[in-house]
């Protein structure tokens, strides 16, 4: 099934590319020299695509990384102005005439180039503007202390956050003084060896009870025992299909192995996503927020009670429109939500990725969480009495 799936994934994008070539070259002029660089064009972008893909579950020099991941972007980009270009010409076509069609081809690829391009340094724009915070309350039943949560998920340290970068999330998530501090997944995104000295920058992170790590799918690709072991040498709490009580909050905090656990090269492993044996490791007395990477971990939910699920994964759905196949995949892309099984309701907050800061007010019971998607900050108010 694994090799069929490859076969046709490797099909379609070629087709993807024939199309991208026919509708921005080939269609678009008559030059032998345009039609030549097109096909070099395209015919590289679909070689760097593949290399990467074969290098991206392998040890790879981070450079060499961005580089050859930029060409998905460059793919994602040419896919949609082929789109507009293809849709453009066939109304023209239909409704105007093939003569019409010829004198405004070029103008057509022009400002399909501007809009697509236009459109994604916006998304880049937004994702990076200066800290902008939005507020969400969160009901949590059940709660008898006032916390501060800190919530990090999707740093990659090394590929997108150098040890610079994590220095100062470290600083921006001890000035929240928080009791709990939750780490969701896709925190390092290389061999341990290689982003050792950032990571080691984590052990600075300060919270009265307790520093609580799951696994994200990109843990995966790499060295996955080391990095467990890692973190929890700097003293930070791996929960990988378990949760710990915390009697004196009266909390449980679960946590499951990622999805990519499921994958048949990790049957028989500690990795693989265990629900069940998550939440027996909790007190059925204290409302449990359940740690999870993804999103979608909510479909394994068969009306367990769970109070709150906190993910990330997502990444906001990072860029326009990527963020519509990421809808395909994951049942929220961001924000607080709530989901309904087996006549249970539960909770999600997705997080941007990056650090959120939650800080209750104590005298009315109330968290704040900030979430820094790159510079981004949102903000959850908590209450088990809304």
């Amino acid at each position: 099934m694994a090799i069929s799936i490859r076969i046709l994934f490797f099909i379609a994008l070629v087709l993807l590319h024939v199309f991208i070539y026919y509708m921005l070259f080939k269609n678009i002029s008559t030059s032998p020299a345009i039609r030549h660089v097109g096909k070099l064009i395209v015919i590289c972008n679909f070689l760097c695509i593949v290399v990467f893909l074969k290098l991206y579950h392998t040890h790879i020099d981070s450079m060499l990384y961005t580089i050859l991941s930029s060409t998905l972007g460059v793919f994602w980009i040419s896919c949609n102005i082929a789109l507009l270009v293809f849709i453009a010409t066939l109304f023209i076509r239909f409704s105007f005439g093939a003569f019409v069609l010829e004198r405004v081809q070029i103008p057509i690829l022009l400002i399909a180039w501007c809009a697509i391009i236009a459109l994604t340094l916006l998304s880049f724009y937004l994702n990076a503007k200066e800290p902008k915070i939005t507020t969400t309350q969160v009901s949590l039943q059940g709660i008898t202390k006032p916390l501060n949560i800190a919530v990090l998920t999707d740093m990659h340290i090394d590929v997108l956050m150098d040890k610079k970068a994590v220095v100062k999330i470290v600083e921006q998530t001890n000035s929240t003084m928080p009791d709990i501090i939750l780490l969701g997944g896709d925190i390092v995104d290389n061999y341990y060896h290689i982003v050792e000295d950032s990571v080691k920058e984590l052990a600075n992170l300060k919270a009265k009870y307790g520093i609580y790590y799951v696994l994200g799918n990109h843990e995966y690709y790499y060295d996955t025992y080391t990095i467990i072991k890692a973190l929890n040498d700097l003293g930070i709490t791996t929960l990988t299909n378990q949760a710990m009580v915390l009697r004196n909050l009266g909390l449980n905090i679960a946590g499951i192995a990622d999805l990519m656990g499921g994958h048949e090269k990790f049957k028989d492993s500690v990795l693989v996503p265990d629900l069940e044996k998550t939440l027996a490791y909790t007190d059925k007395q204290y409302p449990t927020i359940l740690l999870a990477h993804q999103p979608k971990v909510l479909k394994l939910l068969q009306g367990e009670d769970i109070g709150l699920v906190v993910s990330g994964h997502t990444h906001g759905g990072q860029i326009f429109p990527f963020h519509l196949l990421v809808l395909l995949d994951q049942p929220f892309l961001s924000g607080l939500h709530s989901w309904e099984h087996k006549g249970k309701k539960t909770q999600i907050y997705v997080s941007n990725g990056g650090v959120c800061p939650c800080d209750y007010l104590r005298e009315e019971r109330l968290a704040y969480c900030k979430s820094f998607r790159g510079n981004f900050i949102m903000l959850i108010q908590i209450s088990d009495i809304l």
